[in-house]
C-alpha cells in the first residue's frame, strides 16, 4: 500500500508543522516497556531506526547506560537530535547518522538491539524496513517495533483512506507478524490490547499529561499551527485537517485502530 498523498497534510504532517517535541502513542511508557522487553544494558549496541529529534535515543543513553546509534532520514531532525544530545551529556554514548531506514547504512550482523518507535509504516516499503533491521542485527540480536495496527476487519477503500489521512500505514496484527517472521524475526512476543486503547493515543506530549485528543495542542499551539497550515495549503488545508482529526479519532475511538508492541530475536 503506497500513500498517494491526496490528503494532505496528514495528521503526521500537522505534529511535524507544529514544530513541538512529541513522541508516539503510548508516550514514555512505551519507551521504557520497550527498553524492558529487549533488555537494555550497559555494553549493549543499539539501534534507534528513524530517531526524529533524538527523544528516545538520548532515554535509552541516559536510563539504560547502551551505545546508540540513532539514524534518521531529515538533516533537519539529526541537528535537533544532535543539539539534544549534547545537552543530554550522552555523546560518548549517542552518535547520529543520517541515512535511509529502508536502505541502512551499517554492515551485517553489527547491532546487538534495532528498534523502530512509530515509523515503519511511514516509508513505501515497511518491509525493507524491517528487513534491513535484521540484516544489520547480530544473530539471536533483539528487533523491537510498535506500530499502528488494525483492531477490526474494515474494506480496503475505508483502510487506505485513514492511511492517506493519518500519513502512515497501519497493518492488520497478522500481517505485521507475517512480516516479521519474512525478515527473519522469531520467538515474537506482542503487547496490543494494553497500548490501544484511546487514552493511550492521546499521550504524544512528553512535556504534561493529555487526557483527551482535543487537548493535544493548547489553544497558542493550534494558533500557530493554523496560522502555518494556512500559509502552506491554503483554506483548502484547514479544511483538510479538520477531516482528517475526525476520521482519525473516530477510527480511535470506535475500536479501528489500536497500537502493538512487537518483540522477537533474529534467527
Amino acid at each position: 500500500m503506497k500513500r498517494k498523498g491526496l490528503h494532505k497534510p496528514t495528521i503526521e504532517d500537522v505534529i511535524e508543522l507544529s514544530g513541538l517535541e512529541t513522541l508516539h502513542p503510548g508516550g514514555f511508557a512505551l519507551t521504557r516497556r520497550t527498553a524492558e522487553l529487549a533488555d537494555l544494558k550497559p555494553g549493549i549496541k543499539l539501534l534507534d531506526v528513524s530517531c526524529g529529534r533524538g527523544t528516545q535515543s538520548v532515554f535509552y543513553a541516559k536510563e539504560y547506560g547502551v551505545e546508540v546509534v540513532g539514524l534518521d532520514l531529515s538533516e533537519e531532525m539529526i541537528q535537533t537530535a544532535s543539539d539534544k544530545v549534547k545537552n543530554a551529556g550522552v555523546e560518548k554514548l549517542v552518535m547520529l547518522k543520517l541515512g535511509d531506514s529502508q536502505q541502512l547504512p551499517f554492515e551485517d550482523n553489527f547491532f546487538d538491539v534495532a528498534i523502530n518507535e512509530c515509523a515503519v509504516g511511514i516509508p513505501d516499503d515497511p518491509q525493507k524496513v524491517l528487513d534491513e533491521m535484521v540484516r544489520v542485527t547480530k544473530p539471536g540480536g533483539v528487533i523491537a517495533i510498535h506500530e499502528s495496527t488494525w483492531r477490526k476487519k474494515i474494506p480496503d477503500a475505508e483502510k487506505d483512506e485513514i492511511s492517506e489521512r493519518y500519513g502512515t500505514t497501519p497493518f492488520e496484527y497478522e500481517e505485521w507478524i507475517a512480516m516479521l517472521q519474512k525478515a527473519g524475526v522469531h520467538d515474537i512476543v506482542t503487547e496490543f490490547d494494553e497500548w490501544s486503547r484511546p487514552e493511550m493515543f492521546w499521550k504524544i506530549r512528553n512535556d504534561r499529561d493529555v487526557p483527551h485528543h482535543s487537548e493535544i495542542f493548547t489553544r497558542s499551539e493550534m494558533t500557530q499551527i493554523i496560522n502555518t497550515i494556512l500559509q502552506q495549503y491554503g483554506d483548502q488545508g484547514i479544511q483538510t485537517v479538520m477531516q482528517n482529526q475526525k476520521i482519525f479519532f473516530d477510527a480511535v475511538l470506535d475500536g479501528k485502530l489500536g497500537y502493538c508492541l512487537f518483540k522477537g530475536l533474529k534467527k
